[in-house]
């Protein structure tokens, strides 16, 4: 393996073990086999090299659940949408070390315009997966009751980011995934009755 890409999947791994306040350069110069000086001349600094590594994480830990909310067969949208909450919390479990340097990450995007680019461009994806699903799921209802789709899929979104805060916290008390659909299925089938207009008697 190159040593670019060594030292990437290093940082990663360190990422996961660690943490981003806890990752060293020479944890991830150890872990590639390969010298400090590595990082200077693939990176320029072990900060870059850590920022392309939580971006690369977050791309792969995205990408299953943008698949999963993009496919346009069956199973319906908020059954697909119920199966990548219990993917995202699934995945929680598996990697709370990355989601803790994630949140770090957020902090840290406000210095560094490369990782917020990356990280911005990541939740965009993320997006405008919910934003087609959310479309075709509204296909045929009319225009004036329904809830425009990218804003919804942005509350979709604040849902996902409420859900790992609550689980970081409190895991116990998360409901499962399906539920959580099934509770957003039935606030947006309320809101579009109610926005109905009531017929003339």
């Amino acid at each position: 393996m190159p040593n670019r890409e060594a030292l990437l999947e290093s940082a990663i791994t360190s990422l996961q073990q660690k943490g981003y306040a806890g990752t060293t350069a020479r944890d991830v110069a150890d872990g590639a086999g390969v010298s400090l000086g590595a990082i200077g001349y693939h990176f320029g600094t072990v900060q870059e090299l850590l920022d392309a590594a939580l971006a690369e994480a977050v791309r792969r830990w995205f990408e299953p659940l943008i698949g999963l909310l993009s496919r346009p067969q069956p199973p319906p949208t908020f059954e697909r949408l119920g199966l990548a909450l219990d993917g995202l919390l699934d995945t929680l479990a598996r990697h709370r070390p990355l989601v803790i340097a994630y949140f770090e990450a957020l902090l840290r995007a406000e210095r560094s315009p490369s990782l917020r680019t990356a990280l911005a461009a990541e939740l965009d994806a993320f997006r405008q997966a919910l934003t087609v699903g959310i479309q075709s799921l509204l296909a045929g209802q009319p225009e004036s009751a329904s809830p425009d789709p990218q804003a919804a899929g942005s509350l979709v979104m604040a849902t996902f980011d409420g859900l790992i805060i609550q689980w970081l916290l409190d895991p116990e008390q998360i409901p499962s995934g399906q539920l959580i659909a099934d509770t957003l299925k039935r606030t947006v089938t309320l809101a579009t009755v109610s926005a109905e207009p009531v017929a003339a008697v």
